[in-house]
């Protein structure tokens, strides 16, 4: 895990806490704090994701049977806002097994009113063409939740496949702009969502 102590962000990721994990939308935490929200499928990096991000190791942690974490998990980075680990989408592949993988509790979060202030969904940057992807990302896209899509595992890929599945996900979601390709084992693009990340946390002064 790479991390840059350099950067604004890594003195308020050290004190990221575990507070607690929501069985239920009565357990979601609503402090007015913004909630930076972490989605995507089972096995595409998340938890070191937010790992290297805080410049932590193993606060944020991986189930280890896949697809069977079924909370909603809150970590606070006090003062400032929260990280919030959704649970891995349709582990089990179908169209029906995906759509049962998102599940409801992760919807009633996403409905909320206000939050999250953002979502970072994750991709597996060498899998462009899931169908658990174009379900669940489609939902949210679909709600109009803030939505950044994050392409991980980019240093697995070659330079051909750098430049053509980002652009098959922009053209697929029909995006604005193409996913950013990012590396939680090599730090790739991290910082620039740390800069995004303070840019919710602590918003310039109106």
């Amino acid at each position: 895990m790479k991390s840059n102590d350099n950067h604004p962000f890594y003195k308020l990721g050290q004190k990221a806490v575990f507070r607690l994990g929501a069985v239920g939308p009565n357990q979601f935490v609503a402090d007015g704090l913004p909630q930076i929200a972490f989605a995507g499928r089972s096995n595409v990096g998340k938890s070191s994701l937010q790992n290297a991000l805080l410049g932590r190791s193993g606060l944020v942690r991986t189930s280890t049977t896949p697809g069977r974490t079924r909370e909603i998990n809150f970590f606070e980075i006090p003062e400032k806002g929260w990280f919030v680990d959704l649970p891995g989408f349709g582990y089990a592949r179908g169209g029906d097994a995906a759509s049962g993988g998102f599940a409801k509790l992760v919807g009633d979060y996403l409905s909320q009113e206000g939050q999250p202030a953002l979502v970072f969904y994750v991709l597996d940057a060498d899998v462009p063409d899931s169908e658990v992807d174009t379900i669940c990302l489609g939902r949210i896209l679909d709600a109009g939740v803030p939505c950044q899509i994050l392409m991980n595992k980019a240093d697995r890929l070659d330079q051909s496949k750098r430049t053509r599945y980002p652009a098959m996900v922009k053209e697929r979601f029909e995006l604005e702009s193409a996913p950013l390709l990012i590396s939680a084992r090599t730090g790739k693009g991290l910082d620039s969502l740390r800069d995004r990340i303070l840019s919710i946390f602590q918003p310039d002064p109106v």
